[in-house]
């Protein structure tokens, strides 16, 4: 009986060893999760890429919208909503009229914004979109790696023998 007892003391110590050495290995990596020095070091160029995509990407849309839609004629376009959604047409007729008018004024719109009258962007415009889409594009594929290579990196903690 006795030596039972021993072997059931020497098992608990055991799984005291191997719970404290587990606990030890916990901390460790929470204590280097939470170093914001030491990870600013390992994933500042991530950091960077990112913050650069977000700027490019804030260029692209401060430019498409001055280009295709921003300022003034955004703000008549809502004053004219405004204005259509006080006053309700009495008839179908007065509907359709409203419909006609709309259509007409968004086909000039298009023809205005194509052909050889129409203003060639400026370089720094096209710069910056395509600028945008790389970033976006290379963000993306930083992203897509990362976590293939975290996946990778888990499978491997999960099965080390194989």
């Amino acid at each position: 009986m006795g030596q039972a007892t021993d072997q059931k003391r020497q098992q608990v110590e055991l799984t005291r060893v191997a719970l404290a050495a587990d606990i030890d290995k916990l901390e460790r990596r929470i204590r280097a999760e939470l170093d914001w020095k030491a990870r600013l070091r390992r994933d500042g160029p991530q950091v960077v890429a990112i913050a650069g995509a977000v700027v490019i990407v804030t260029v692209g849309v401060v430019v498409l919208r001055s280009r295709f839609g921003g300022g003034d004629a955004e703000k008549e376009a809502g004053a004219g909503r405004k204005a259509a959604s006080e006053r309700r047409p009495a008839s179908i007729d007065e509907l359709a009229a409203e419909v006609r008018a709309l259509r007409e004024e968004l086909q000039g719109k298009r023809k205005k914004g194509k052909g050889a009258a129409a203003e060639p962007e400026p370089l720094w415009q096209k710069l910056a979109v395509r600028a945008a889409t790389a970033g976006a594009a290379a963000g993306a594929s930083m992203l897509a790696r990362r976590y293939a290579r975290q996946a990778q990196q888990a499978s491997e903690r999960a099965a080390p023998g194989v």
